[in-house]
């Protein structure tokens, strides 16, 4: 049986190769750079003074500069104590329309759990998706995304 780290790991992975961009996707910019951090692997560490952070998928523009974050939990990790990271997260995303560029990816049936640990602590973001593993596929399904339409796909 696959662990809950390698299944996220491969979760992330997957969502960073089919989102970043989306295949069809006119507007992206081939000087964005995407970077996973998974527990085998850290590809982008952020530091803010003694914080340390390595978001699941992090996107940046061409001078470095952060500007998507998206974060991959499991069932066991949505819950009030990830509180300080999502806000951390999402005040360190980079912001394109109206909205910090901050992603939630949470296990189906999650979804309803983590708007509400959202909304009742003030923690702005751009999309929340659910996560789930169907005949050995990933499906991602978005829940809301308040930010930009195109954004808001089921893969």
């Amino acid at each position: 049986m696959i662990s809950t780290e390698e299944t996220l790991r491969r979760v992330g992975r997957a969502i960073a190769t089919t989102r970043f961009p989306f295949i069809d996707q006119e507007d992206w910019d081939i000087t964005w750079g995407v970077y996973t951090n998974d527990y085998l692997e850290e590809q982008l560490i952020i530091e803010v003074g003694e914080e340390r952070y390595t978001p699941s998928i992090v996107s940046t523009f061409e001078n470095g500069d952060l500007r998507v974050i998206c974060e991959v939990e499991s069932n066991e990790t949505v819950s009030v104590d990830q509180i300080p990271r999502w806000r951390a997260l999402s005040d360190l995303a980079g912001v394109t329309y109206k909205l910090k560029k901050f992603f939630l990816y949470v296990p189906e049936g999650k979804e309803s759990e983590t708007q509400k640990l959202l909304q009742d602590n003030g923690i702005e973001y751009a999309g929340l998706r659910t996560w789930a593993i169907r005949d050995g596929s990933l499906v991602i399904k978005p829940i809301t995304t308040p930010d930009e339409s195109k954004d808001h796909r089921v893969t």
